[in-house]
């Protein structure tokens, strides 16, 4: 995956696939081999975003508790930087309102813009959106 020298964001349209292989593709996979060698950014959303897919697909059948844990725990293991900084509900709000995102997608372009990044998703308004806000796609 091609990103800067910085690294880039990942937003759980794209690590998601990452715990559910079903959904992968070769953009989800490329991400997921770019963490062993890139630095790869996520607001603090993202673990309750992960937390909760996981949750979720196990209350859908789609896997057992145990396989829930046991990705829970490689999801852990993840070279992953949490970003820590904090943001406020008025600048998630702007920028959600500016490019009609939602306040999750909102957090995933703030930290892309704040940091001078690339993302790497799969969400085609958060895509519209950083063309708006110049942020390059991570590919």
């Amino acid at each position: 995956m091609a990103s800067s020298a910085s690294g880039f964001v990942v937003d759980a349209s794209v690590s998601a696939a990452w715990f559910l292989p079903d959904e992968a593709n070769p953009r989800t996979e490329s991400a997921l081999h770019a963490t062993a060698t890139h630095d790869v950014w996520v607001p603090a959303l993202w673990l309750l975003e992960m937390g909760n897919l996981l949750l979720r697909a196990q209350r859908r059948k789609r896997i057992t508790a145990d396989k829930r844990r046991e990705l829970a725990a490689a999801a852990s293991a993840l070279r992953i930087k949490v970003d820590r900084e904090p943001v406020t509900i008025s600048t998630l709000d702007e920028i959600a309102a500016r490019h009609g995102l939602s306040a999750y997608d909102a957090a995933y372009l703030e930290l892309a813009v704040r940091r001078g990044i690339p993302l790497a998703t799969q969400d085609d308004a958060l895509i519209a959106a950083m063309a708006k806000a110049g942020v390059p796609v991570a590919a």
